[in-house]
């Protein structure tokens, strides 16, 4: 039989008596209790987290739990393993919280990239469709799109009449779309 260090087992005597003295509701004893454990179950919380604040944090919720429960706890002798099972589980679902909550926000970059690569493609795709374009049509929709300018800016720039900016403007649209929409074909300039 191993010789147990007399302190260690006054310590534990007096556990097991603030325990008995907490779960029948002495708050004095619970103060003191917890006062002498705070430090071993932080370090639990802290060697789990890996982050000082999230360890107290970790150790608030527990000490809630604690405060609450110790009246349901059977065995005084049993307080170490029943509070160290307490900061385990609150540390785990912290932990649980902080990696469900990077998990979002990477399916959240993720699906942010994916539209900025759809955006980029039918960008792409756009761009490929004017090229198909006549020069003329490609300048009329970038002046009238890109530049914004209006139909008689572009009718005065261009020394025509407004009616036929606007309908050069409407086939150019119509041919613009079809390119967009039937890639097999090579040009649209007919």
């Amino acid at each position: 039989m191993t010789k147990v260090r007399p302190h260690i087992e006054v310590l534990k005597a007096l556990d097991d008596c603030q325990v008995a003295l907490a779960i029948i509701g002495d708050q004095r004893a619970f103060e003191l209790l917890y006062k002498r454990w705070h430090p071993k179950l932080l370090r639990l919380a802290l060697r789990m987290t890996q982050n000082k604040d999230d360890a107290q944090d970790v150790m608030q919720d527990a000490a809630i739990t604690i405060a609450k429960n110790i009246g349901h706890l059977k065995d005084p002798s049993k307080f170490s393993a029943w509070a160290y099972t307490i900061v385990r589980r609150r540390a785990a679902d912290h932990i649980a919280r902080v990696v469900k909550a990077r998990e979002i926000k990477v399916r959240a970059v993720q699906s942010e990239i994916i539209q900025k690569s759809n955006q980029a493609d039918e960008t792409l795709d756009m761009k490929q469709a004017l090229e198909r374009l006549s020069q003329a049509d490609r300048i009329l929709l970038t002046l009238f799109y890109v530049d914004g300018m209006s139909g008689k800016d572009m009718a005065a720039a261009m020394g025509i009449p407004l009616g036929t900016v606007k309908s050069r403007l409407f086939n150019a649209r119509a041919k613009l779309h079809k390119a967009y929409t039937n890639p097999q074909k090579e040009t649209y300039d007919e």
